[in-house]
């Protein structure tokens, strides 16, 4: 029988390696996205110059957009920042002790990591975490920061795509006492605020999106299968929304358990952003100030 720091070292592993791995190939599948498009918009300014457009006409009053975009979403920003450093709950509150709740009980955080797709070779995004590497951690209590954004550039059509995937997990260890199916009730809470903007024109294809994702999953022998819940989901090509997200979001996930096994509580946030197009600009940030942070502090199991 498997002790369980052994099963802890195996899981994690486990999750690293399918985390890295995805998030490899997921920015290798953006370069040849990115060559792709590069190639389309030069062929497609060939053909509307051979059409009789002025090209470089077009190019310039879409670039006066894109400043003045650009000028708006600075103000917009700085006034968001600094709703951000307003104290609202202290980390350290958030995190009670393994002990009986009701009729279940309460688990902590025993494990935590981080893990981006962003693409350090590519200008239109950025992220509080870089490459594939995972960050390991679980210091300063259960709750973390972290930021993703993305831009958008050229027309939008053809090419100028910036997005930014973000994974951060949580894993709880629980050893059921008698085989049933479980309540696995996860409290994640989410501290931050998004700006999603797009002002698409005729052609220019320009949108922007973000999305703040909930996810459950269960291990004992195997995987159970993943429960979700988009927290946040806004995408439109014409769009202006800067808002703060302070919610605590309860979901509730039912699993089968053998009795006397120990069995891995998987709790995932999903933090997500695209931009297409100049102007175009898309930003999750539960990183900044003293407000600002993301956490799932404890599963109430029952």
């Amino acid at each position: 029988m498997q002790t369980l720091k052994s099963l802890h070292e195996q899981i994690t592993q486990e999750i690293i390696n399918e985390r890295n791995s995805e998030m490899a190939a997921s920015i290798a599948h953006k370069r040849q996205q990115a060559q792709l498009a590069e190639s389309r918009q030069q062929s497609e300014l060939e053909s509307l110059q051979a059409m009789g457009l002025n090209v470089a006409n077009l190019n310039a009053l879409d670039q006066q957009k894109a400043d003045a975009a650009q000028a708006e979403l600075n103000e917009i920003q700085a006034r968001m920042d600094e709703q951000s450093t307003m104290s609202l709950m202290s980390a350290s509150s958030l995190a009670p002790g393994p002990v009986q709740q009701r009729e279940g009980i309460t688990l902590t955080p025993a494990w935590s990591a981080g893990f981006s797709d962003q693409d350090v070779q590519s200008s239109y995004s950025a992220s509080s975490l870089s490459g594939i590497d995972a960050q390991v951690d679980l210091t300063n209590g259960t709750c973390k920061n972290y930021w993703n954004w993305a831009s958008g550039g050229g027309w939008g059509c053809t090419g100028g795509v910036g997005s930014n995937q973000q994974w951060i997990e949580f894993g709880f260890w629980f050893r059921p006492e008698v085989s049933k199916f479980y309540a696995i009730n996860p409290l994640f809470r989410f501290r931050g605020y998004y700006i999603v903007r797009a002002d698409d024109g005729v052609f220019t294809c320009k949108n922007a999106q973000v999305v703040v994702s909930a996810w459950t999953n269960v291990h004992q022998y195997n995987w159970k299968g993943w429960n979700h819940v988009d927290v946040l989901n806004l995408k439109d090509d014409n769009i202006n929304i800067n808002k703060r997200l302070d919610t605590d979001r309860h979901t509730y996930n039912s699993y089968l358990l053998g009795g006397g096994d120990w069995a891995y509580i998987r709790c995932t946030i999903g933090l997500y952003v695209r931009a297409q197009g100049s102007g175009s600009y898309a930003k999750n940030d539960f990183a900044t100030g003293n407000a600002n942070y993301l956490c799932v502090p404890h599963v109430h199991v029952i």
